[in-house]
């Protein structure tokens, strides 16, 4: 049975799930902080650099489909994204067709850095697969696909009652 908004119930809820995303969030940026370290790079830098690097088949993305990936604004990768092209990391390219448009590719460099933290990255993987199981895994990354839906249609549903 659904709760209704005014059930101090679900105010509750929403608070429990907010409060472990939250640490779930300061945890993996933890994490991330050390791989970043590593590359002396920051985690929004980090960040930026794994979406482009995981769009590497694509020969790299527009600085504007990296900025809604992290849901930042996209001055914002222009500005974290020159630290990485100065270190050789990723390349940025003008559209041909588009002068506004400006993508962000990987270099050789960028992958060989990425590459070189595999190992670490997949042992993360693995002791989180190992203590939760495989299935367990799986099924908390469609609870949490499904968990940011709803968050999502609330947001829609405020934005409209605005």
């Amino acid at each position: 049975m659904a709760h209704d908004q005014s059930d101090p119930r679900g105010t509750e809820v929403v608070g429990q799930i907010v409060r472990v995303v939250r640490s779930l969030d300061c945890s993996i940026s933890e994490v991330q902080a050390v791989w970043a370290s590593k590359l002396k790079l920051t985690v929004p830098q980090w960040n930026i650099l794994v979406i482009i690097a995981e769009a590497h088949e694509q020969g790299g993305l527009p600085v504007k489909s990296v900025a809604e990936a992290l849901r930042v604004n996209p001055s914002f990768i222009v500005h974290q994204s020159r630290p990485l092209e100065d270190l050789g990391f990723i390349r940025r390219k003008g559209s041909s067709t588009d002068k506004r448009v400006v993508y962000l590719s990987i270099t050789p460099k960028g992958l060989k850095e990425l590459n070189g933290l595999t190992k670490s990255r997949d042992a993360v993987g693995a002791a989180i697969k190992k203590k939760m199981g495989e299935a367990a895994t799986l099924h908390t990354v469609e609870l949490l696909q499904q968990l940011n839906r709803c968050f999502e249609r609330c947001r829609l549903r405020l934005q409209i009652e605005d």
